[in-house]
Formats: structure tokens, sequence, C-alpha cells
């Protein structure tokens, strides 16, 4: 066996590693799902507007203090899917306790069934789909979301903590994807 066997052999084995590292096990991407949906509820608290009467210029978000958290074209969007989560917190407030409960009880053992309670509840999902829509249109790229920075990884969360700064953005790209929000 000559090198070019041996090269083409590690080349693989790089490949296969390198793909490893994009999958999101099911009990990342329960936990991402219900952290999201559950800080939903603390922005709606700073959002300017009131409960019945949400909209998009009600957002918390100041656009001082978010320059280049997200591209200009996509302010609109953002700003929209904040008034629709909105309106799920002020209509299910009771999902604010749920999901930090569900995300307390979370195990490598249980993750898949607690994704499928997940996407058995409609307005959880829809929070979900929300928060990661949002990430997706603030950083479109891995190398926007390695630029731009994110509290994700300074969060003090183990499983977050575990992942490189690119890996945090996948898992939010693996969601989108396999649920077909992207």
């Amino acid at each position: 066996m000559g090198f070019g066997f041996y090269k083409a052999t590690h080349i693989k084995e790089d490949l296969q590693l390198l793909m490893a590292v994009h999958e999101t096990s099911a009990e990342i991407k329960a936990k991402i799902i219900l952290d999201e949906a559950n800080l939903a509820f603390c922005e709606t608290t700073e959002r300017q507007d009131e409960p019945g009467k949400r909209t998009p210029e009600g957002s918390g978000w100041d656009e001082g203090k978010m320059e280049g958290e997200y591209d200009e074209e996509d302010f609109q969007k953002i700003l929209e899917l904040q008034a629709k989560a909105a309106v799920i917190c002020d209509e299910h407030p009771e999902l604010e306790d749920l999901t930090a409960e569900m995300f307390q009880t979370i195990t490598s053992e249980n993750a898949e069934e607690v994704l499928k309670k997940i996407a058995e509840n409609t307005e959880i999902l829809e929070l979900g789909r929300v928060s990661v829509t949002v990430f997706l249109l603030r950083f479109p790229s891995a190398n926007s979301f390695m630029n731009k920075g994110h509290p994700l990884v300074m969060a003090s969360d183990d499983y977050m903590l575990q992942n490189s700064d690119a890996q945090n953005w996948q898992d939010f790209k693996n969601i989108a994807d396999g649920f077909g929000w992207g």
C-alpha cells in the first residue's frame, strides 16, 4: 500500500470526524428548543407593548445595543416573529413553568421522548420555531455567529459549553432542518 491509500484513508477518517462534530443529539435539540421557548417569556416582559396589543414595533430590542447582531434586511422579520412569540406567551402563560420543568428533566436517555412531547405541543413547538428562526436570521452562517458572538457561547450550561462556537450554530441549523423550519 502506497502513500495515496494512506492519505485517502485518513482523509475519509477526518471527514467522518468532521461530520460527527456537526450532528446534534436529541438531548441538545430538546434543551435548545425548551430553553429558547422559555426565554421567549423573558423577552415578552421586556416588550414596550401590552398583551392584546402586540406589534412588531413593541419589541424590547434596542437597535443601538443590538447593532451588528442581525442583518438589517431581516430586522423586520425578526420583530414580527418576536411579536408572534409574545402573543403565544400572553395566551399560554403556563408554558413558562412547563418549559422550565421539561428542560430540567432532560437526560440523554429520555431526550427522544421529550422531543416527541415538544412536537405534540403546538405552542412550545412554535416558540421553538420562532426562536430558532430568529437565531438563524441573526446569524445566517457559522462564521457570522462566531464573528458577532452570542450569549450561548458564554452560557454556563454544560450542554452548550461542550460545543465550539461553530457547533452551537450548527445545532440551531440542525434543529431548523430537522423540523423543516429552514
